[in-house]
């Protein structure tokens, strides 16, 4: 009686509060009835680079390592709010997700939102790690053979994975490869494990069906555990895992299956080589996300102040605000109508994804698979219009500074030439004349005009460094737009694009 009356207070409990079991936990419950969970092997430091590869990674038992002086070596808390910052998050989707569900067709970016408010989905978030990340985190110690980083063969390293697990969130119990080890490792949050050998057991696949559903289950052994933020488990082949994240983010290595030596006086060559980061690494499988077709979508991200998003616009603030960004007015001259109208209208409209004449943060959320060529098709057009009227506003002032140039060869020095080229100067559009002011003397040039010999002023040329607009326009489009004016550079008074190398670069990209 007692068990039955503990029993409807447990369950009451469960119902108050709103609390399911979770496969992973009942799954566990079994084992711990029938089966033996075995110990794990935990370093407290990492062993050097020869001494794992030749003591433990060819071993088929499971280990932990606490690596979280590599892992936080340039990011000491990697947190949601952390990788919200990356703007190309909306465009990646977990390959677990269904695009044809669009409750279940989420993008990185709301999976971030679910860690933060705890909720559980229905799968995890699980893909390649966006190579905007991957310069921060270093190539761990474990792995530094020069053998590895410089394979002669096939790559050892072969995926890396970001796992996000919302909730209760849960990756069920298989056998996810027979040819690849893996190394997970928490970045933030405490997700919890269980490993099977499925290479010891040949009667019961190790999967969350079958052992929920036989009536009784031999005894297994079985590794149960939990990561803290910063350690790492390595998960040989052939082994079946079972994750509930408990709100957590991960870093997973797919790694090259390497056969222990057949004689215990043989060892695996290791020669240690330098620190280095991992977006200097060759991986079998990589980042194949391509920005160029989704600039503006990406660029605009930073309008909203991640990663508080607390900032939204209307069409007219939104377009006060482009007006007034420096990196993409040094790309305007002149504000047409026609350039307006598609700043001010048709591109606020494809950034207003949810149709409620806003832009915030809520459209990227409506960024999913299903529509995610159309994005690119309808922002790639409005990104090669603006190339367009850029490129003809340029060639404009080229034309203008060409025709100059031929009444300069042919009128006397000593007649009107001050006053065309002060003509010339002041049908300059506003915004050139700045940038031309701040590149050429322009008294010295009127100056200069009236000798019978001008000399050409001087032209220190400046190397225009990358920033933010580089974006919007790629450096072909650049040297497009720009080439003209580096022709007859003897005869001719040129005018190109400034950027003051003093202003510090944007670091909110």
């Amino acid at each position: 009686m007692w068990y039955m009356l503990l029993f409807i207070l447990l369950g009451s409990t469960s119902l108050i509060f709103g609390e399911t079991i979770t496969n992973i936990e009942r799954i566990e419950e079994r084992l711990e009835q029938s089966g033996n969970q075995l110990p794990i092997k935990g370093f407290f430091e990492p062993p050097e680079a020869d001494s794992y590869l030749n003591n433990y990674y060819v071993q088929d038992s499971p280990h932990k390592l606490i690596l979280t002086k590599e892992i936080t070596k340039f990011i000491h808390e990697w947190t949601p709010r952390l990788l919200a910052l990356d703007p190309t998050g909306p465009y990646y989707f977990s390959k677990l997700s269904d695009s044809s569900v669009p409750e279940k067709d989420l993008n990185l970016l709301s999976y971030l939102l679910a860690i933060e408010s705890n909720r559980t989905l229905d799968f995890p978030f699980i893909n390649v790690v966006p190579q905007t990340h991957r310069n921060a985190i270093p190539l761990l110690s474990i792995f530094r053979c020069s053998e590895h980083v410089y394979p002669t063969s096939d790559p050892f390293f072969h995926n890396l994975e970001l796992m996000i697990g919302p909730g209760k969130t849960e990756l069920p119990v298989q056998q996810y490869s027979k040819t690849y080890s893996q190394l997970y490792c928490s970045l933030y949050g405490y997700p919890h494990f269980i490993l099977m050998n499925q290479a010891k057991q040949s009667k019961l696949t190790y999967n969350t069906e079958t052992l929920l559903s036989e009536d009784k289950l031999p005894e297994i052994d079985y590794y149960s555990t939990d990561l803290t933020p910063g350690m790492c488990i390595f998960v040989p082949p052939e082994f079946a895992t079972g994750i509930q994240f408990n709100n957590s983010l991960s870093l997973v290595f797919t790694l090259k299956k390497i056969e222990k030596p057949s004689s215990d006086d043989e060892r695996l060559p290791c020669n240690i080589t330098g620190e280095t980061t991992l977006d200097k690494i060759d991986f079998a499988i990589n980042d194949e996300f391509n920005m160029t077709e989704i600039a503006l979508m990406v660029y605009f991200y930073q309008y909203l102040n991640p990663p508080m998003f607390d900032l939204h616009y209307t069409s007219e603030t939104f377009f006060n605000k482009i007006q007034n960004d420096r990196n993409v007015s040094q790309l305007i001259m002149q504000w047409t109508p026609e350039l307006i109208d598609l700043m001010k209208i048709t591109l606020f409209k494809q950034l207003d994804m949810n149709n409620d004449d806003k832009f915030s943060i809520d459209d990227y959320f409506e960024v999913r698979q299903a529509n995610l060529l159309q994005i690119h098709t309808s922002i790639y057009d409005i990104l090669e219009r603006i190339r367009g009227y850029a490129v003809a506003q340029f060639n404009e002032l080229n034309d203008k500074i060409s025709k100059f140039s031929e009444q300069f060869k042919s009128m006397d020095f000593e007649g009107n030439a001050q006053e065309a080229l002060e003509s010339l100067l002041a049908n300059l559009p506003d915004q050139v004349k700045e940038r031309l002011g701040e590149s050429v003397d322009l008294e010295q040039v009127l100056s200069n005009v009236k000798d019978k010999r001008p000399k050409r002023p001087s032209r220190n040329k400046q190397r225009a460094r990358e920033d933010d607009s580089s974006i919007l326009f790629d450096k072909q489009d650049d040297d497009e737009i720009i080439s003209s004016f580096q022709q007859e550079e003897e005869e001719e008074i040129t005018a190109e694009p400034f950027i003051d190398e003093n202003e510090p670069h944007r670091t909110d990209l």
